[in-house]
């Protein structure tokens, strides 16, 4: 019997989404026929290509969204005018703005209907697949995934510890999580985490296996009986996503981590089965014009010469 589960997707690269629905539906849901509810921040899919996949492919939805920037924030407080951040100097800047609604996207979880977030729809289901549109299926699968989730939180196609960056790339995620900790009186069951947190070094936070984001299963009930929306109401007042750059994978895996010793199932599928990303898959970037760019850019240099 069917689980009541249902898989959503963030399409930045819609030429690609063509290429990944085609093989997660050969591959996979071809069989199983979960609904695929498909999200765009902004217009990316037109009226006619959501006419040919609603034909091809049985209960897919469309939502398009239009997130803003969180009313509490100051432009100039951005990630990507943090100067002092090495990272965010030299490899991170305005034109990943879209990659910032991104993660917003993919750490709300719970927060069905709101803006720049989930579908209101998908609030009735009890387990949640996520894909990236350029998650990479090579081979079937021949089990309902969702059936693994009965007793576990949260289960991904790898999970593995991320290479250690000689720079930071988010920032403040420590002390948040020791606050969060403090004043919700949590007993964190991760010993390594309660290490990690009492160094107060934020690069430890390597240390840890991450499911890394691209293809992940959410058991909803676990997620809303710890009170994920709390947790995750408290990251958005902070702005540490836009601010700090704070990951999705990063506010989903640390929140289990306080209260599970090993909260996330490893599907551990081999290469030949599924690749986190496409050999095609370019790097996202807004469009800003080349004005903006060069003021961006000179802009960078003063603060830098300057600081």
């Amino acid at each position: 019997m069917k689980l009541n589960a249902a898989i959503f997707i963030l399409v930045g690269r819609p030429k690609l989404f063509k290429k990944t629905i085609s093989y997660f539906y050969k591959y996979w849901n071809e069989k199983y026929k979960y609904p695929l509810y498909v999200h765009t921040l902004g217009e990316k899919i037109s009226k006619s290509e959501k006419i040919y996949y609603k034909k091809k492919y049985k209960n897919i939805y469309f939502k398009t969204l239009k997130p803003e920037l969180p009313k509490n924030l100051d432009s100039k407080d951005l990630f990507y005018n943090r100067f002092n951040n090495d990272y965010a100097f030299k490899a991170f800047n305005n034109q990943r703005l879209g990659y910032l609604h991104a993660i917003h996207f993919g750490a709300n979880i719970t927060s069905f209907g709101k803006n720049g977030c989930l579908s209101n729809k998908l609030k009735k289901y009890d387990f949640l697949m996520r894909i990236d549109d350029d998650s990479w299926f090579r081979k079937k699968i021949n089990f309902d995934i969702f059936k693994k989730m009965k007793n576990v939180p949260m289960a991904s196609g790898t999970l593995k510890l991320a290479k250690i960056s000689t720079v930071l790339t988010r920032e403040k995620l420590i002390s948040f999580l020791n606050d969060f900790i403090k004043v919700n009186k949590i007993k964190i069951t991760n010993k390594k985490l309660d290490n990690i947190l009492k160094s107060n070094d934020e690069k430890k936070l390597e240390l840890l296996p991450y499911s890394l984001g691209n293809f992940e299963i959410y058991n909803m009930k676990i997620f809303k009986k710890l009170n994920y929306g709390k947790f995750i109401s408290l990251v958005n007042k902070n702005a540490g996503i836009y601010k700090y750059r704070w990951g999705d994978y990063d506010l989903t895996n640390l929140f289990l981590y306080l209260f599970y010793n090993k909260p996330i199932l490893n599907l551990n599928f081999k290469k030949t089965t599924y690749l986190p990303a496409h050999p095609e898959a370019k790097l996202i970037k807004d469009e800003i014009g080349i004005i903006n760019r060069i003021y961006f850019y000179l802009l960078k240099r003063t603060k830098i010469i300057f600081k």
